[in-house]
């Protein structure tokens, strides 16, 4: 996970030096992890509300401080791939689970899940533009204290891809 954050954080350097897009970042996520697939918020979200329907295991790969400011609803907070696969492991689930992975924008998650594929996964998608577009799009999101429209801005060059009126950061 380490080395995943310092990238992140030398991707968000220079992103921040020459600006960053949705597209230059889904340009840089299907360049860097092909073979991941995503699902659209729009699609999760009716998931979600479909009341037949059995949710795949959501899991919200960001760090603490993130994920207490938000997450969705039913969400598991586990920061890699190993993770996740010991709680699927744990929980006598096979490698067929279907799996969504969701960060702050998709850059992240598509890391775990190009990881969990490595592993043998055969079901995992990436949330594409996470739970920044989730936020924009003003879907359900929760905390430990209930229901927030708030999200973690991860840093100054990443935060620029959701309306600064939706930044919050953990309390200590």
């Amino acid at each position: 996970m380490i080395k995943l954050i310092a990238a992140a954080s030398v991707s968000s350097f220079f992103f921040g030096l020459f600006g960053v897009s949705w597209e230059s970042l889904d340009k840089k996520i299907e360049r860097e992890f092909p073979s991941v697939q995503t699902v659209s918020t729009d699609v999760l979200l009716a998931r979600y509300k479909a009341a037949d329907t059995m949710l795949p295991i959501i899991v919200d790969v960001r760090e603490g401080g993130e994920f207490r400011v938000s997450h969705l609803g039913d969400a598991l907070h586990l920061e890699s791939a190993e993770a996740i696969s010991k709680v699927i492991a744990d929980r006598g689930l096979s490698k067929d689970t279907e799996i969504i992975v969701y960060c702050s924008v998709g850059y992240r998650s598509a890391s775990v899940a190009a990881d969990l594929q490595k592993r043998g996964f055969t079901q995992v998608l990436n949330l594409e533009h996470s739970l920044f577009e989730w936020a924009t799009k003003g879907y359900p999101m929760t905390s430990a204290s209930g229901s927030t429209d708030k999200v973690h801005p991860f840093n100054k060059a990443w935060g620029v891809l959701v309306d600064e009126s939706l930044h919050a950061y953990p309390d200590k």
